[in-house]
């Protein structure tokens, strides 16, 4: 498992790409997250109303008695978006850190796949916009803004006005929202797939959380001080009412994944201590592209 020791400062991240090459392995045995390209199978998943019955699986059919549809990779090149959320409370602890290197491989990726790849920076506003392209220079590019890149004060992030730059800037994607989603979720779009195939915006959510806004130690004790990055005002937690901590942090984490799927956006969240590499490509299989 990897823990805090495996993420690299954004200094190191951007020194080791510059002194290597693009295909050179890149720290902590990332591997592509996008498998390949051409119409290569990837997973099975049960028959929705908008499903062409061509993609039916007719030997899944007899074991199971149940419909279920191939999906394929996107038959050629795609841009991949990231959405790199920049307010100040994803500078609490290790997550800004988590968050570059998450987008730091999933650029990688992208170049690696010979796809394209572009930055949307937001807060309360669009910090910065690199449109997609292709090449080791663009990556170079986009690694150095996420480097050199620094937390925002804010009274609100707005993933809004993220989303209208995504949608009426970038022809088509498949879009990674990264961002610790402490804020109200007040958007209007949906990205849900269409039969007359409208939407070309493949979007999914990556929050990256500490530990310790996950859950408490069971048994904890005392008065722990909490200072909120974005408005500037201290408050005191009892830290041995843990087990309704604990509850509420979960509840607000399943009203998030709700509210984002009913958006068509599948959510997974990772933390340091987490070994981000096989649960995004885990995330991945259960959420394939779908365009």
């Amino acid at each position: 498992m990897k823990t805090e020791q495996s993420l690299l400062s954004k200094k190191e991240l951007l020194d080791i790409f510059i002194n290597h090459r693009v295909n050179a392995p890149f720290p902590g045995d990332w591997e592509s997250t996008f498998k390949g390209l051409g119409y290569e199978f990837w997973a099975l998943r049960e028959l929705e109303p908008t499903d062409p019955f061509k993609n039916i699986d007719w030997k899944a059919k007899a074991k199971t008695g149940k419909y279920y549809v191939r999906e394929y990779l996107a038959e050629s090149y795609f841009n991949v978006m990231l959405l790199y959320d920049i307010s100040r409370s994803v500078s609490f602890g290790r997550k800004e850190l988590l968050q570059a290197h998450i987008a730091v491989s999933l650029a990688y990726s992208a170049i690696m796949s010979n796809n394209g790849c572009g930055l949307i920076m937001f807060a309360d506003e669009i910090i910065s916009f690199i449109p997609p392209r292709m090449g080791r220079s663009h990556f170079m590019e986009i690694l150095a803004a996420i480097a050199r890149a620094e937390p925002v004060s804010c009274r609100a992030t707005s993933l809004q006005i993220a989303l209208t730059k995504l949608v009426t800037e970038v022809p088509e994607s498949l879009t990674f929202i990264l961002s610790d989603f402490m804020y109200p979720l007040d958007f209007s779009y949906s990205f849900h797939r269409t039969a007359s195939g409208s939407n070309k915006h493949d979007v999914k959510a990556v929050q990256v959380l500490e530990e310790c806004e996950v859950e408490l130690p069971s048994l904890s004790r005392g008065l722990l001080p909490l200072y909120d990055y974005e408005t500037g005002a201290t408050r005191l937690l009892d830290v041995s009412k843990w087990k309704a901590y604990n509850e509420t942090m979960a509840q607000a984490r399943k009203m998030l994944e709700n509210r984002l799927l009913r958006a068509g956006i599948p959510l997974v969240t990772i933390t340091p201590e987490d070994d981000r590499t096989s649960k995004l490509h885990e995330f991945m299989k259960r959420a394939p592209l779908t365009y």
